[in-house]
């Protein structure tokens, strides 16, 4: 009927109000009701929020950037990071016999000597001896660590050392560990410090040894370089070459080199954002003549060459993980603060938020919700620290009992247990607009419970059973997206993962509470509901 269409309207109309609303949303254009329609019964009802910090514990960080460094902070204390990575070989990869043949004729390429080369011309390079001291080959092995960005002092003097990973317990890898991905993961169990060392290097953040008008350019990408000495190089070239000559190389890489672990030693104030790991094993291989095989030699008689190497990276194909360590004291007492709440990334302090469910569904019963907004205002910080973290960009709240299986199993938000947002900076909070959909799952959760137990239900102890009901969390997290849509000019969300690098951010609630009015900060939840008079409710 044409009066029910404009109560529709009307509803609409109130829907919208509430969308373009900021934190002061009072009354919400509820007066412009005209009073023959007052029946429609829409309403805005506010609920307390309790929030609380919450200890990050040990997070699923499947990720594709290595983090090391050490950062201490005045108020959460000394921030470590390392990481594990597994490198990865090319199907088909091999590499070339040696050379065996004279100057007129002979078969495969790779140096076995280097007795008839120009001076200076084989530098760090290591012939290569098997078992019995016979010459195979030769080898130079570099590993390098590209990083496009850090955070932190860009020259503090710091130094990482890096290790080769073996297998500690049973039969299995380190990255057969199911727990592998978790940032408390042990690297102690799989390396020995005083044998697997691969080497270690100083360095700052930006090199200053590199001259200005190479870094800047827009190709450049800064590095840390590890080459290994003499007897590493001897021992797993010979690894690679016995079984790098077949095709069968990217069967068994695994099993000669597990991966490494990189840690930070030394050095206070950078965390560097590896980006990728990279083993360059170069070798020196005798030019020979397209035709008969033999040797070519320079113009002074001595041997020509040619330089070859073969590469394996970190890739999406293999596991990275990071080792992060918080300073477990200063946290804690961040977290019994009860006045507000933090967020402190990466794998530091959540904020826990318990939702009023059961308030809502008593005092609602039987209305319909259309709209249900909690905005989360910020403090402003008025730090002068040099190095200061900022506040994370974007956030997710997550029902707590999906809280590690959302990342584990690599989801996307849904719109119903996991929301987005975006920090805004014109009110400077972080807004989610319309959870209402969370709301009334967490209800139908509970009277389906309900439902099944008949007479026998004991909501007390149903909710002793289900602690985690009605509380969802906040946590900073990284999206990444596809590239976008050529039709509707959208990008799309394809990964959703925690947020690893340095931040944190003070938020309003708490326990207690607190505004600069010395009253307790409470959050609200502001709920806007219709009832058309078709239920009852009970008293």
């Amino acid at each position: 009927t044409t009066i029910m269409k404009a109560k529709y309207a009307l509803i609409a109309l109130l829907a919208i109000t509430f969308w373009g609303c900021d934190d002061n949303t009072a009354g919400l254009g509820l007066g412009m009701f005209p009073g023959s329609d007052q029946n429609i019964n829409g309403k805005l009802s506010t609920f307390d929020v309790t929030t609380e910090s919450v200890h990050a514990g040990k997070i699923y960080a499947m990720t594709n950037v290595g983090y090391v460094g050490k950062f201490t902070d005045e108020t959460f204390g000394t921030y470590q990071a390392g990481f594990l990575a597994q490198l990865n070989c090319p199907e088909g990869m091999t590499f070339p016999e040696a050379f065996s043949g004279t100057t007129e004729s002979g078969t495969g390429k790779m140096m076995t000597d280097f007795k008839n080369l120009a001076e200076g011309v084989s530098g760090n390079y290591t012939i290569i001896e098997d078992e019995k001291g016979n010459p195979i080959g030769n080898c130079q092995i570099n590993i390098y660590l590209w990083y496009d960005s850090y955070f932190g002092d860009s020259l503090t003097a710091c130094r990482l050392s890096m290790y080769v990973l073996d297998k500690k317990k049973g039969d299995k890898y380190w990255n057969e560990d199911p727990d592998a991905y978790y940032t408390n993961i042990d690297p102690t169990r799989y390396y020995d410090s005083t044998t697997s060392l691969l080497g270690n290097k100083s360095y700052t953040a930006v090199d200053l040894s590199i001259s200005d008008s190479i870094r800047n350019l827009s190709t450049y990408v800064p590095y840390i370089k590890i080459t290994l000495d003499q007897t590493k190089t001897q021992d797993l070239g010979l690894k690679l070459l016995k079984d790098g000559r077949t095709k069968d190389l990217y069967k068994k890489f695994q099993s000669i080199f597990p991966g490494l672990y990189v840690k930070s030693d030394y050095g206070d104030g950078t965390i560097l954002y590896v980006n990728s790991v990279q083993m360059d094993v170069a070798f020196l291989e005798h030019a020979r003549d397209s035709i008969t095989g033999g040797l070519l030699h320079t113009s002074a008689g001595k041997d020509s060459v040619i330089y070859n190497g073969r590469s394996f990276t970190s890739t999406r194909e293999v596991i990275q993980a990071n080792r992060l360590e918080n300073d477990t004291e200063k946290i804690q007492e961040c977290i019994n603060e009860s006045k507000w709440t933090y967020l402190k990334s990466p794998a530091g302090i959540f904020t826990q938020i318990t939702l009023p469910i059961s308030q809502i569904a008593e005092k609602l019963q039987g209305d319909t919700l259309n709209a249900v907004k909690l905005g989360i205002p910020i403090y402003n910080e008025t730090s002068d620290k040099k190095f200061g973290m900022s506040i994370p960009s974007t956030v997710m709240l997550v029902r707590k009992k999906f809280q590690d299986s959302f990342f584990k199993d690599n989801k996307l938000s849904d719109g119903v247990s996991s929301y987005l947002t975006s920090h805004t900076s014109s009110t400077n909070q972080y807004v989610f607009s319309n959870i209402t959909k969370l709301v009334n799952a967490c209800i139908a959760e509970k009277e389906e419970a309900k439902k099944a137990k008949g007479s026998e239900w004991n909501e007390a102890d149903w909710l002793q059973k289900n602690p985690d009901w009605n509380k969802v969390v906040l946590i900073p997290v990284l999206v990444t997206y596809d590239s976008s849509n050529t039709t509707t000019g959208q990008a799309n969300i394809i990964r959703i993962q925690h947020d690893l690098k340095p931040g944190y951010v003070r938020l309003k609630g708490g326990e207690a509470g607190e505004n600069p009015g010395g009253e307790n900060y409470k959050l609200k939840l502001e709920v806007i509901s219709t009832d058309f008079g078709l239920t009852t409710k009970s008293n």
